[in-house]
C-alpha cells in the first residue's frame, strides 16, 4: 500500500496549476459566465469606475460601470463608466 504523504500531493497540484490563470484556468467560462463574474472582470481589469462619460460635468458620489450592448461581451468597448442616475437612465431604455 502506497504511504500517503499530504505535502508532496500539495506540491503536486499546486505545480500542475501553476501559470493557469484567465482563459487557462480549469474554471474559465468566457461568454458563459455570470453578469456578476462579468463585472468583476471589468473592475478588476479596468478599476473603479470614477466618472459619469455621457457628462463629465454630473457631479455624484457614485459611478459604475454599465454595459452599452446588454450582451454581457468581456471587453471595455461594452461597457462605459456613467453616474447612478444616467445608469438608471440607460436600463429604463434597454427594457
Amino acid at each position: 500500500m502506497r504511504e500517503r504523504n499530504p505535502e508532496l500531493h500539495r506540491q503536486r497540484i499546486s505545480a500542475s496549476l501553476a501559470g493557469k490563470i484567465g482563459q487557462k484556468a480549469r474554471c474559465w467560462k468566457g461568454e458563459d459566465a455570470s453578469y456578476v463574474a462579468k463585472h468583476m472582470w471589468i473592475h478588476k481589469h479596468y478599476g473603479k469606475a470614477t466618472f459619469c462619460e455621457n457628462d463629465k460635468a454630473h457631479k455624484s458620489t457614485r459611478f459604475e460601470w454599465a454595459n452599452i450592448s446588454g450582451k454581457y461581451h468581456r471587453g471595455r468597448s461594452d461597457y462605459k463608466q456613467v453616474c447612478k442616475r444616467c445608469h438608471i437612465e440607460m436600463d429604463r431604455k434597454t427594457v
